[in-house]
């Protein structure tokens, strides 16, 4: 008898099977990770606005708010002058550019019910006072991850994330 070299049609199709195997479940992590990663992204650009506020209102001498809408998927930032909003300057901003499933979970700056943080001309938030802990914007996705977007009493953000 002849000794043939090569691999027989068992072990080609047990490497196939494996091989398939590994893609099914990387695909099935990369799924979870574009997700996550998606949040984070919604996340950064919430804190970016917060920064961008803060130098505008020391630039500009005006007041900015940031109003958000509990279980929403944006954010309206405007400015005031004299105490009274330019419409002109109203801009709505969305986090469904980044995934259709991220809503704005919680937003609370000072009391409960206050879902607008303003930032004063000096740049620091107004009214003055210490943001409890736990201040700030809670953003939430599909899988059950949040990301805190907080921000302190001088305006400096703050971002942590809890991924499922």
């Amino acid at each position: 008898m002849r000794y043939c070299k090569g691999f027989s049609l068992i072990e080609l199709i047990i490497v196939i099977v494996l091989i398939a195997s590994l893609f099914f479940i990387m695909a099935l992590n990369f799924k979870a990770y574009t997700v996550n990663k998606n949040l984070r992204a919604a996340a950064r650009y919430v804190e970016s606005d917060f920064a961008i506020c803060k130098e505008r209102a020391i630039a500009e001498g005006n007041v900015y708010q940031i109003i958000f809408t509990n279980g929403g998927n944006g954010y309206t930032i405007q400015y005031l002058v004299g105490g009274v909003v330019v419409p002109a300057s109203q801009v709505v901003k969305s986090l469904l550019e980044f995934e259709t499933d991220i809503t704005v979970f919680s937003a609370a700056f000072g009391a409960p019910t206050n879902q607008t943080v303003n930032f004063s001309p000096r740049g620091i938030i107004s009214p003055l006072g210490n943001p409890p802990p736990g201040d700030g914007v809670i953003l939430t996705n599909m899988r059950g991850s949040l990301a805190t977007v907080q921000v302190s009493s001088t305006g400096r953000t703050y971002v942590t994330f809890n991924m499922q």
